[in-house]
């Protein structure tokens, strides 16, 4: 005698209508990966979408295992296909943060210090020496600052201060806005002895911090190359934040923000689809391993983020664990800093540093360079 085939009931069929909508969005999610925004900028924003879709999906999950239910299978093999991209968002591994580097191991460490302030915040001097704290206690051998800020003399003397902290003198710093007092732009500071040094310019824009810098450096008979870089910010002005809090809070949008909102976004998009090429381009012609860390501006679903992965390790998929978050600001509460190194280095450890401070978390790896 045939088992009776459960039926669905009018509530079933409409959630599964909206699982089949779901699905799709989840299906276009994977291709923000290899589609260049500009010219499929669309599917851009479901790949900004990814962690909130597959969020949806579980939720479908546990509905239709409630309800005992085939169409559990649905959501299930949607996340299968996609298996790949959850590796790139969650970390299902262990890591754990040592301090100071082990010995033959090369400690990189990347932080948007946002000018040493607290997120929203004016200059204080508690936040500086927190930030200091921080690199004090896990003595990165190299560390790649964006929005780094300098007085010429002071306690806001950054340069001095990090070059006292890591025992150092040699670093880079190419100042994008500057007077007789104070300057601010990117740095990187190392142990190493730095034999060569340079900038690649992303933003026509003299005065933006969206730009990368480089530095060749020797250790023992070993070069290698360090990039640091700052790709396209999405430039939210005070009213989109309002407007952003806004919608979340009271879940009340309007057609003209949301508009301008998503503007800025595919500008933005399309920007570090450009930058990426740049980089790449650049360190295909590196006669040395090279690692490339700093502030993408982007998730691990994005184009920008997967085309300059491509042929590196990065750091997060080799010993990452958890959500991987790396910014701490309104928008967006995703994992956009890196690390990502040439094939020949072995990624030994990877940990993220979650004190708010910056609008940042300081991203740190030891790698082994074979």
């Amino acid at each position: 005698m045939k088992a009776k085939k459960k039926q669905l009931t009018f509530i079933d069929k409409v959630f599964l209508w909206l699982n089949f909508f779901l699905c799709a969005c989840l299906l276009l999610s994977y291709l923000a990966a290899v589609a260049d925004p500009a010219k499929y900028w669309l599917i851009a924003f479901f790949g900004l979408a990814y962690p909130m879709l597959l969020v949806g999906s579980i939720i479908f999950i546990i509905y239709w295992l409630l309800r005992k239910s085939i169409w559990v299978l649905l959501p299930v093999i949607c996340i299968a296909i996609g298996w790949s991209v959850l590796n790139k968002n969650i970390g299902f591994r262990t890591g754990s943060a040592s301090v100071g580097p082990p010995p033959h191991e090369i400690r990189i460490m990347t932080y948007n210090v946002h000018n040493f302030k607290r997120y929203g915040a004016k200059n204080d001097v508690s936040t500086k020496q927190e930030i200091l704290a921080i690199i004090n206690e896990h003595q990165p051998d190299i560390i790649g600052f964006q929005e780094f800020y300098s007085r010429r003399h002071g306690q806001y003397d950054m340069v001095d201060s990090i070059q006292y902290i890591l025992h150092t003198t040699n670093y880079y710093f190419e100042e994008f806005q500057h007077n007789s007092t104070e300057a601010i732009g990117m740095a990187i500071f190392s142990k190493y002895p730095i034999i060569a040094h340079g900038l690649i310019t992303l933003s026509d824009d003299k005065t933006s911090g969206n730009q990368c810098l480089y530095i060749d450096v020797k250790k023992g008979t070993q070069i290698f190359r360090v990039y640091s870089v700052h790709l396209q910010s999405i430039r939210f002005d005070p009213e989109d934040y309002r407007y952003l809090s806004m919608v979340s809070g009271q879940g009340k949008a309007d057609m003209g923000s949301t508009k301008r909102l998503g503007s800025k976004l595919k500008i933005a998009f399309i920007k570090r689809s450009a930058q990426v090429a740049k980089i790449k381009e650049h360190a295909s012609a590196c006669p040395y391993p090279y690692i490339i860390s700093g502030d993408f501006n982007d998730t691990p679903s994005s184009f920008a983020v997967n085309q300059m992965s491509k042929g590196l390790k990065n750091a997060f998929c080799e010993k990452g664990s958890g959500l991987g978050r790396t910014y701490n600001g309104d928008f967006p509460n995703y994992q956009i800093d890196y690390i990502m190194a040439s094939p020949v280095f072995d990624v030994m450890d990877y940990h993220i540093i979650e004190k708010k401070l910056s609008d940042h978390y300081p991203v740190c790896s030891d790698l082994a360079l074979r």
